[in-house]
């Protein structure tokens, strides 16, 4: 019986994406204690602005600007002075008032607030009412259980067009990258075809119409709507059951086998 700890629970897309890589690749995904990065902290402001703004004051905290963190020689000397104890004591004062929440700078808001207003205004966001909150919801869960495994996950916005149609739709951040082309291509290397997949599988099963788009959106502001098809869903459905089959696998033989896992398997998962 392999240990709790060697055992795959459950799947979401993020899990099936390192599983692609090799199941040392999902080991490493469970176990690690994940370090907030900037990029990270600012997808999660901008998703809070767009869809929970009235949870920002819970999830974040604003450091004004003239407000420095005291350095290691400043907090180490033996004989530091006034306006270094001052110095530190207001920083401690901010530390106690952060509490758990996120820091940001004043920048990063006004940037936030920009690509969010940019999203807003789109012409398919707009056209189409996917901001609607009446309409839509947003962080909406999805838990479903298929070919043995619990799925998890959270899409950004789920509900009804201004067309009466069902959409369900995910904010992708992509740096430096616009337009269609550059954006189809990052898609792809990404895999957000599986994730597509994924959230539209309790519609797709039942052939209810449902569409799926990616909202990107680079550093400087532009939007590119990308429709994902139902025919791409479909065609990611291959590499989701192939993967599937792996994390079977893998709960047999234990987590521990690299890139080498997928040349051993070769005629294994065929479908």
């Amino acid at each position: 019986m392999l240990s709790q700890m060697n055992e795959i629970t459950h799947l979401s897309f993020s899990r099936l994406k390192a599983l692609s890589h090799s199941p040392l690749c999902l080991k490493r995904y469970i176990e690690q204690t994940r370090t907030s990065t900037k990029a990270m902290d600012e997808g999660t402001l901008l998703d809070c602005i767009l869809f929970e703004p009235e949870s920002f004051q819970d999830k974040f905290f604003i450091m004004p600007d003239h407000i420095k963190k005291p350095t290691s020689a400043q907090i180490n000397a033996k004989k530091p002075s006034a306006e270094t104890l001052e110095q530190i004591a207001v920083w401690d004062g901010i530390q106690s008032r952060i509490g758990k929440r996120i820091v940001i700078n004043q920048e990063q808001y006004d940037d936030a607030l920009n690509i969010s207003g940019a999203v807003m205004d789109n012409s398919t966001v707009a056209f189409n009412g996917l901001m609607n909150m009446n309409n839509f919801q947003f962080q909406v869960t999805t838990d479903f259980f298929y070919k043995g495994f619990k799925h998890k996950g959270i899409k950004d916005a789920e509900g009804i067009d201004r067309n009466g149609k069902r959409v369900i739709w995910d904010l992708k951040r992509m740096g430096a990258r616009s337009g269609e082309q550059l954006v189809r291509a990052q898609i792809r290397h990404n895999q957000y075809d599986l994730q597509a997949a994924i959230y539209c599988h309790k519609f797709d099963e039942i052939n209810e119409p449902v569409d799926y788009f990616i909202i990107a959106v680079d550093n400087e502001g532009y939007v590119t709507p990308f429709r994902i098809s139902r025919d791409a869903r479909e065609k990611a459905k291959f590499q989701w059951n192939r993967l599937i089959a792996a994390a079977h696998r893998v709960n047999m033989e234990g987590l521990d086998m690299g890139p080498e896992f997928w040349a051993d398997s070769e005629g294994f998962f065929d479908f």
